[in-house]
């Protein structure tokens, strides 16, 4: 029998959190621009959007799965929930978030892991940092899967490393994501797996039997990105100037 392959797309934003586009017109660019299977709602410290996604899922009887996921913000750096019920608090360690969702028999997933910034973040205002290799083998036994694809244009060789390090001594299954916080970053990166349901997604990233994969970006998509995230960057590079950079451990 011919082996059926999906794609699903775990790390998503709405403007339940620094997402540009709202939960319906998520669900919209996913059924009608994209092939994917499923997706994963992920806002910063937030599963309400979630939710609605999958309400609005049921009630249209849309062709695609939502999983409830969140993208927790630690004290080390950020670790995504799937699977969730209830929301996650913000500010925890990374083995007490990782408690959290397990305890809810969700999976975790570390997106970005090797990415650090030192732009300074003490205001409203979600950046991506990773928790590191660390925080990683300390918490090694609960860890489910490391984004090896994240698809925001910059992170091309923080995706290398993740791979590198994932490859030669991490051995977790590897998912591909596109962190999108606008439509047309959706799809950019996935994960593809055998199946075509969450839970055949979930087996596939439990028995490491996953595939991440990046798509190459337009010009007109780079371009929509820019815009997007140019208001932010100044405002937290003035930030940044005025109380310095933030301090981060790397290893």
């Amino acid at each position: 029998m011919k082996k059926v392959l999906s794609k699903a797309d775990l790390h998503m934003h709405t403007t339940f959190s620094d997402g540009q586009a709202k939960v319906e017109d998520v669900l919209n660019y996913v059924v009608n621009k994209t092939d994917l299977k499923i997706i994963a709602i992920t806002d910063h410290n937030c599963i309400t959007g979630a939710l609605l996604a999958q309400d609005i899922v049921r009630e249209k009887k849309l062709p695609i799965e939502v999983i409830v996921g969140e993208e927790v913000s630690t004290r080390s750096g950020h670790v995504i929930g799937l699977f969730l019920k209830k929301e996650i608090p913000a500010g925890l360690t990374v083995c007490e978030t990782i408690k959290r969702i397990k305890k809810q028999n969700g999976l975790v997933i570390t997106p970005h892991p090797f990415y650090f910034t030192v732009i300074n973040t003490s205001i409203k205002h979600e950046v991506m940092n990773g928790i590191g290799l660390r925080e990683i083998m300390k918490n090694y036994k609960y860890i489910d899967a490391i984004e090896t694809v994240d698809a925001t244009p910059t992170l091309a060789d923080e995706n290398l490393t993740a791979h590198i390090w994932n490859a030669t001594l991490i051995h977790k299954a590897e998912t591909g994501s596109s962190d999108a916080h606008i439509l047309d970053a959706i799809g950019m990166g996935y994960t593809l797996f055998e199946g075509t349901t969450s839970a055949d997604l979930r087996r596939s990233i439990e028995n490491a039997q996953t595939r991440a994969v990046a798509r190459r970006w337009g010009f007109l998509g780079l371009a929509k990105y820019a815009f997007f995230f140019f208001p932010k960057a100044i405002r937290l590079g003035v930030y940044t100037l005025i109380h310095g950079k933030r301090k981060i451990n790397k290893i």
